[in-house]
């Protein structure tokens, strides 16, 4: 599909999805006033088990906005529990801070506190939180790397839930497994119990859930390079979270499908997509989302080499996340930051903020420490410092060592993944022959049904052909209310575009009077006064007949820029005029010859369309002038009823116009925007050695 069709049914589609998110914007402003209403409560609340619910509202308000508010009142509903003596809200404030820590990516602080959580739920026989609990213990102990015990948890949480039969946290935990063998590159076997926890959400009738599998499904067929069957993946949860109105997941589906545009190469279409994705997540207040947005926009200026807007998006990513307190994702934009001062040859600058990432990398993960041990050595490298090198090389292989210890020690659980895999696929063997006897049975009733059904079908032929009817009615106004959509959205671009147009040509025309009516005439008396003391100081009269030829100098620069800007001619007479002055002054050099015709009704157009049409022929005129070495230009303007038709050529050295184009020059980029802005058509025609010639179409009703 043509990319650019593409994007309208996507604007389309987010139209739609933004008119459903403002009934959920109304739920999400009345969630703040309901923080603002829980802080005072718990402020005038007694010390008893309600302050300590009170609390633990407060602390999941702050999850996506504000980690350090939501530790803060955490600690303080464990501390009351405690004082109270409160099992049960102990059992709940150990699990919520270690789900806290998690987020902030402080593993072994989050270990810590889960792992407090499950002892108080087994003394307390708490199943539910003990199902939750493991899952995230699990989950803690798979990004340390300990695949095997990460298992164990996730069984035991399996267990549990097959205990109480909650089909729900049955199918959430066939997710955790598939995620670990996933990450051991066991894609087969994650895949089988990804469509496990699927059948199971598809029972419970929870798109969402379903959604969120095949976003994981298509992670694992972006790992393998399979980038269109992941795109493939990732559209179809999209259409799942859409039914649902999931802003937060719909934000997610578009950021995920931006990335397999940039593995594409295309990063135009990859950056439409972030920009799409944090328009969902602005819509909900996702700070986290924004803020990985922007490292993904980032990226996408690094690749083109726009340094400065990658710095842009950096700095706004890094902010939020200390702001957040969220140090995995705030060390993540200090390793882009550093790598981009590096790319820059700011290799000083580079090495400060990897002073920084050293710190928070030793307490986050041993892995983020390789990889920025790894640049700091590659940076003192370049700086010719062989000591600093040789000393950050021995800490990498040190750090190298223990994690090659613990890919070891990991390598032992293999064979029990393999058993686990074979277990798997013989259970698959055994649900296909289920179902193949279910299948046969359900045949046979099946023609026993469509015996009785035969009398009824005439009638079941009718209601069909209503249907049908009514189906194509309900498609035909679909049709024309996206159409009405589609026109409003035009309309506000175009209103939009005109407003930034105008502006600027006004702009242009203030500085230009400012220009000539101010400093020309500043100018023009200095000289007068100069004039008027030459005579009286004879001793002086070179220098200052030299100053009097700076004073002409200058006035006459002021006179250009101000023609330049908005020459006197448009504005005062019009176009046409305007024009034929242009060409006039170039014609009577002696390098370049000029023909110029204007033939039509000459009526003055509006002042907006005259402006812009002189801005497109100055423009051609200056790429004549800067590139094409011409002796000869031919400008010819007919004035028709409808539409005015313009043919500009010259006999320079020419160019390849695709190349050009692809090349984006700014020169023809500009032209061609303002042939657009009028609505209008262009077509350019040249080659090397052989001129340039411009047909031009602009309509006037």
């Amino acid at each position: 599909m043509n990319f650019k069709l593409t994007k309208w049914i996507w604007g389309i589609r987010i139209a739609l999805s933004i008119i459903i998110s403002l009934a959920q914007q109304v739920h999400l402003n009345a969630e703040s006033a309901t923080n603002d209403s829980l802080v005072k409560l718990v402020n005038i609340a007694e010390d008893d088990t309600n302050k300590v619910n009170l609390l633990i509202q407060l602390s999941k308000s702050y999850y996506y906005t504000d980690y350090n508010q939501a530790l803060v009142h955490c600690k303080s509903y464990l501390k009351l529990s405690d004082e109270l003596d409160f099992d049960k809200g102990k059992l709940i404030a150990y699990s919520e801070l270690g789900i806290i820590y998690k987020n902030i990516g402080e593993p072994d602080s989050a270990l810590y506190y889960i792992k407090k959580s499950i002892e108080v739920g087994e003394m307390l026989g708490s199943k539910k939180q003990l199902i939750r609990n493991y899952n995230v213990y699990g989950s803690l102990l798979r990004r340390k790397g300990y695949y095997s015990s990460a298992l164990d948890c996730h069984y035991k949480s399996l267990a549990l839930s097959q205990q109480v039969d909650d089909k729900y946290e049955i199918a959430n935990t066939y997710i955790f497994i598939a995620i670990i063998y996933s990450n051991k590159l066991n894609y087969d076997t994650a895949i089988i119990y990804y469509y496990k926890s699927m059948r199971m959400y598809e029972e419970l009738e929870n798109n969402q859930k379903i959604g969120i599998a095949l976003l994981n499904i298509g992670d694992i067929y972006k790992n393998l390079h399979d980038y269109s069957k992941a795109k493939e993946k990732y559209k179809n949860g999209l259409l799942l979270f859409e039914e649902q109105g999931d802003l937060r997941n719909i934000g997610l589906s578009f950021n995920k499908i931006g990335i397999v545009y940039s593995k594409f190469g295309k990063y135009d279409s990859a950056l439409y997509y972030y920009r799409i994705c944090q328009t969902f997540y602005d819509s909900i207040k996702n700070i986290s989302g924004i803020a990985h947005c922007n490292i993904d926009i980032s990226n996408i200026f690094y690749y083109w080499g726009m340094y400065d807007s990658a710095y842009i998006y950096l700095s706004k990513a890094k902010n939020t996340f200390k702001q957040m307190g969220f140090k995995r994702g705030y060390l993540k934009t200090l390793i882009n930051l550093a790598n981009l001062y590096s790319k820059k040859g700011q290799l000083n600058t580079s090495l400060k903020i990897y002073d920084t990432c050293q710190e928070i990398a030793s307490q986050v993960s041993p892995y983020s420490l390789l990889n920025v041990y790894s640049n700091v050595l590659n940076i003192y490298k370049d700086l010719g410092n062989y000591k600093k090198a040789f000393e950050y090389q021995t800490k990498y292989l040190e750090i190298n060592d223990s994690v090659f210890q613990l890919e070891k020690a990991k390598t032992i659980t293999d064979l029990e993944l393999k058993y686990e895999k074979k277990k798997d696929q013989a259970r698959i063997l055994e649900l296909e022959n289920e179902n193949l006897v279910k299948s046969l049975d359900l045949r046979k009733r099946t023609n026993q049904r469509n015996i009785y059904l035969f009398t009824g079908l005439a009638s079941i032929v009718i209601v069909l052909f209503l249907l049908i009817f009514y189906r194509f009615k309900a498609r035909k106004d679909k049709i024309i209310a996206e159409q009405k959509i589609r026109q409003l959205e035009e309309e506000k671009k175009l209103l939009a575009a005109k407003s930034i147009v105008e502006g600027q040509d006004e702009e242009r025309k203030r500085i230009a009077k400012d220009l000539h009516d101010g400093l020309g005439v500043l100018l023009s008396a200095t000289k007068i006064s100069f004039s008027a003391i030459k005579d009286k100081s004879p001793e002086n009269r070179p220098l200052i007949d030299k100053a009097t030829k700076l004073l002409d100098q200058a006035a006459g620069d002021v006179r250009r820029i101000s023609h330049n800007m908005m020459p006197g001619l448009l504005t005062r007479f019009g176009l046409y005029e305007a024009v034929e002055d242009l060409l006039e002054q170039l014609g009577e050099t002696e390098e370049l010859n000029t023909i110029c015709n204007i033939t039509g009704d000459t009526k003055r157009m509006p002042e907006n369309t005259e402006i812009m049409l002189y801005r497109i022929i100055q423009e051609m005129v200056n790429n004549t002038l800067k590139h094409a070495e011409a002796k000869n230009i031919s400008f010819n303007m007919n004035i028709l009823p409808e539409f005015v038709k313009i043919n500009y050529s010259d006999d320079g050295k020419g160019f390849d116009v695709e190349e050009k184009m692809e090349s984006k020059s700014i020169g023809l980029s500009g032209i061609r925007s303002r042939v657009n802005f009028l609505t209008g058509e262009i077509n350019i025609e040249s080659s090397p050695a052989k001129g340039v010639n411009y047909y031009i179409k602009i309509p006037t009703i």
